[in-house]
């Protein structure tokens, strides 16, 4: 669920940053983590049973939170101007302005489950379980949308090309240049599961799912799949590294890396050892310098080159 900002990288042909993998201790136990992201030079991570941890050195170390979200399990947090938000089971949401210190919010889904929540230029969306889709200005009031996935599940979505893009079960996409009045497209995935997407600065989109599947637009309209790497290993993952670097990583601990070579390409994946060994990584980011990647059984990587 990486937001992009506006900007110019033009063609870049650097070498493939995030090779080696170090393990770290992180709190769960053996207890899921289903997502990570960074801001204000902290990296938050959320998963099952309502745990939830932070790292202030690099996702070197972390420290266990209290969620507010008892034991139902969080699926998603992000930041933006100056708040956390983080959205999960029963249509559960909690906000932060220090990442640290956590209080529930009213979440307008009722105790439908919201899977993923993105921000934008000061405007907020959270979206999941039955297609249901809210804005807000603020991430603290929310105001529910017709998101035109009908019943169908959204996982992930993303700010990019001046459009916002939802994706989900059965191959659907759909792009918003408001976030509120949504435009179904062809995704290129049949009706295979798309898990998530990253934009560059430049706009250009990734997005990952089951099958191995992934796919690229330069305008998040026109989808191309890629030669598929990963074999029929599902994906969970896709990270823009802000150096030219993409990640995408997935079941059976698979991780693999590209190059973009410029707004409308990249080079071919090539698969990195994780040091997840078989255990499925669900989520990785960029911050700092620094990819961290999370998985099941509460573990979580970090690579810095």
């Amino acid at each position: 669920m990486l937001i992009s900002v506006h900007g110019a990288i033009g063609s870049i042909k650097r070498a493939l940053v995030p090779v080696t993998w170090t393990q770290r201790a992180s709190t769960f136990g053996v207890s899921n983590i289903n997502h990570v992201t960074y801001g204000n030079s902290v990296f938050v991570a959320v998963g099952d049973s309502g745990k939830m941890c932070v790292s202030q050195n690099l996702g070197v170390t972390w420290s266990s939170l209290t969620s507010s979200f008892g034991t139902s399990n969080i699926w998603s947090v992000q930041y933006g101007n100056n708040l956390w938000v983080a959205v999960g089971s029963t249509g559960k949401m909690a906000t932060s302005v220090d990442g640290v210190n956590w209080f529930q919010r009213v979440s307008s889904f009722g105790t439908t489950t919201i899977l993923t929540v993105a921000y934008y230029n000061g405007f907020w969306i959270a979206a999941g379980v039955g297609g249901k889709l809210a804005t807000s200005t603020d991430g603290l009031n929310w105001t529910q949308r017709t998101s035109s996935f009908g019943t169908t599940f959204i996982y992930d979505i993303s700010y990019g090309t001046d459009k916002w893009v939802a994706v989900g079960d059965a191959g659907k996409l759909a792009t918003s240049v408001d976030g509120i009045s949504w435009t179904q497209r062809t995704s290129s995935f049949g009706t295979d599961r798309i898990r998530e997407i990253a934009h560059t600065p430049t706009g250009y989109a990734v997005i990952v799912g089951n099958s191995g599947k992934i796919a690229t637009s330069p305008d998040n309209i026109t989808w191309t799949q890629q030669a598929n790497t990963f074999s029929s290993t599902t994906l969970e993952a896709v990270a823009y590294g802000g150096n030219g670097t993409l990640v995408a990583a997935g079941f059976s601990g698979k991780l693999g890396t590209s190059r973009i070579l410029s707004s409308v390409s990249n080079d071919a994946w090539v698969q990195q050892t994780s040091s997840f060994g078989t255990t499925p990584i669900n989520s990785v980011v960029f911050g700092s310098g620094t990819f961290v990647a999370v998985g099941q059984a509460g573990k979580i990587a970090t690579s810095s080159g």
